[in-house]
């Protein structure tokens, strides 16, 4: 069609400038009348044929673009209706399912509901049992109470007769786990499963010295509590005999509870393998964690003892020391062969046997530094060697590369660490000199830690008689208390001397002169001085400054004060500076007191 116009136009305008070359030559040629009518006509007949030729042609357009106008219209229609029928369609489906899933959670809500309905039900029904239960037990315990309600004691009459004389006092603290008036309370192996060990952590080594006051005071405790008139071998060997029953039933317990968890375990170990092993479609199963045990195991105190019991059986070395058994060099107990073990001496102790010391921990022990005796003179050059000898490692070190070129001597010896650790230092050489072999072999088989010296026998006796004066203070405090109680409880308000001299000896400073008498208000010179300085000493300190009071001479000034600190043990500089400083404002005060 546009190919037919183009040709179509293509003519029309030949023909135009054919016309108008003809126009021109007329023009030129000047035509008649007739003849310019007669262009003039065929003009207007072409113009008129133009005309109409434009509008068919500008028709046919216009009959073309409506055409595709309504061909592209029906098109996009189509696709419209095309386009919703599809989106209409995803919606449907996901009605569907949205429906689907809407009765799907109605369905689990109602089988919630009644697993929640039944669970409530099953739930009531314990709790009812449970209650029913309890309601049981405080009907029994009330039984045992009013079974038991015969021999209360309800009034401290009946308490102090119950509890006064030697046996009681001996039975319930002589030795562990006593009783007296009831039956066994609890079983005799409960108290030996939960002895413990506390590892001093002090930062200061124990000394030898300080070790053995330690065990005369317990000796010491020991001979004033206990009595032997009530401690006959025949109850110690009873006690005894008891004691030795409740260990071996705690470690057979122990023993049992050890191999029930280790077959638990095994059991569980099984379990969980053969749940992961490879399925019946040959895929292995998703991996899981192993579920944690059970403590019902904890709880079994019976099934305890008989796996216990079997191991006894099976391996008595595991429970008893033979009179054939020997100690390792690591401290372990070695046992013979069940034919050869002989007669059992004693129960294994794990805490104790498993170290070679014999103790639940380490005992470290140390030796205090000796005095320096060195006169002025021998100081002096052995300061003088020192400085020599870090000249002479200085100029070592300028020379490092010179030293690194030397060759290192390895033909030394190897170092034996037990000849080594044996080795005798200063302190042994010094108790084993004039020592014979043979006639003097107890005291050079002494061990290191029990030789002793005189300095610690002199320390020993110090110390031994401050704990002595202290506990003679508080026996005289004491005393003085319960006179004083006394007295106020005949109703005799004046205190006799005895009571007064006593009360003086406890701290109340009631000072009398002959010629000039004044009273001083102890309560006011507490508050006006700072005693915290006392809390910071210890016992011991404390009573040796006691006993410093029972000396006739009295200090007064601040170097006869720290002379006499200087007895008292373990004081340090600014604790001495604070108490001479304390003492002389007491002094002071008192000075005061005694002008007005």
């Amino acid at each position: 069609m546009f190919f037919q116009n183009r040709a179509f136009l293509r003519l029309i305008s030949d023909k135009g400038r054919f016309y108008s070359s003809s126009a021109s030559l007329l023009a030129k040629s000047k035509p008649s009348r007739e003849v310019r009518q007669k262009l003039a006509t065929d003009y207007n007949n072409r113009r008129a044929a133009y005309k109409k030729t434009v509008g068919q042609l500008r028709k046919q357009y216009a009959d073309e673009v409506n055409q595709q106008r309504l061909a592209d219209q029906k098109a996009e229609e189509e696709m419209r209706v095309k386009n919703t029928r599809q989106r209409l369609e995803r919606q449907r489906v996901k009605n569907v399912q949205s429906v689907k899933n809407a009765l799907g959670a109605e369905e689990a809500r109602l089988k919630r509901a009644d697993e929640f309905n039944e669970e409530l039900k099953s739930a009531q029904i314990n709790r009812e049992a449970r209650a029913e239960r309890f309601e049981k037990a405080r009907r029994l315990v009330l039984q045992e109470l009013e079974e038991e309600a015969v021999h209360w004691m309800s009034t401290p009459e009946e308490v102090d007769a119950a509890f006064e004389g030697t046996a009681v006092e001996q039975t319930l603290w002589g030795r562990p786990g006593g009783f007296v008036g009831t039956p066994m309370p609890t079983e005799d192996a409960d108290f030996w499963r939960f002895e413990g060990h506390t590892w001093d952590m002090d930062r200061r080594y124990t000394t030898p010295r300080d070790k053995l006051l330690d065990e005369l005071l317990e000796d010491a405790y020991l001979d004033a509590n206990l009595k032997e008139s009530f401690w006959t071998d025949d109850r110690v060997n009873y006690q005894e005999e008891l004691e030795d029953k409740a260990k071996l039933r705690a470690l057979i317990r122990l023993k049992g509870r050890k191999a029930l968890l280790l077959k638990q375990r095994q059991m569980m170990q099984d379990i969980h393998t053969r749940n992961q092993a490879v399925g019946a479609d040959g895929m292995p199963a998703p991996p899981k964690p192993m579920k944690p045990p059970s403590l019902d195991v904890l709880a079994d105190y019976d099934a305890m003892e008989e796996e216990g019991v079997k191991l006894l059986e099976e391996d008595p070395t595991n429970f008893f020391l033979f009179d054939s058994s020997r100690v390792g060099e690591d401290g372990e107990i070695e046992n013979q062969s069940e034919q050869s073990m002989g007669k059992p001496v004693r129960l294994l102790d794990p805490v104790r046997d498993s170290t070679p010391s014999g103790t639940p921990f380490p005992e470290l022990l140390g030796r205090l530094p000796k005095a320096d005796n060195r006169t002025q003179k021998e100081k002096k050059a052995e300061e003088r060697e020192e400085r020599m000898w870090a000249a002479a490692q200085a100029e070592v070190e300028e020379d490092v590369e010179a030293a690194a070129d030397d060759d290192i001597p390895t033909n030394y010896d190897p170092i034996d660490y037990n000849i080594l650790g044996n080795t005798t230092d200063d302190d042994d050489l010094e108790w084993e000199e004039g020592l014979d072999q043979i006639s003097d072999a107890d005291l050079l088989n002494t061990p290191s830690h029990e030789r002793l010296s005189e300095s610690d026998i002199e320390y020993l006796v110090q110390k031994l008689e401050v704990k002595i004066a202290g506990l003679q203070d508080i026996v005289r405090r004491e005393e003085g208390s319960e006179r004083e109680k006394a007295a106020l409880a005949d109703g005799n308000n004046a205190v006799d001397e005895e009571t007064i001299a006593a009360s003086a000896e406890g701290g109340l400073e009631s000072e009398s002169n002959d010629e000039l008498e004044f009273n001083i208000d102890i309560d006011e010179l507490t508050a006006q001085n700072d005693l915290s300085i006392f809390e910071t000493l210890s016992e011991e300190q404390i009573a040796a400054m006691i006993s410093l009071g029972d000396d006739d001479s009295k200090p007064t000034t601040a170097e006869e004060i720290r002379d006499s600190l200087g007895k008292v043990p373990g004081l340090t500089s600014d604790q001495v500076d604070s108490i001479v400083q304390l003492e002389l404002s007491l002094l002071q005060q008192t000075s005061d007191e005694t002008k007005k």
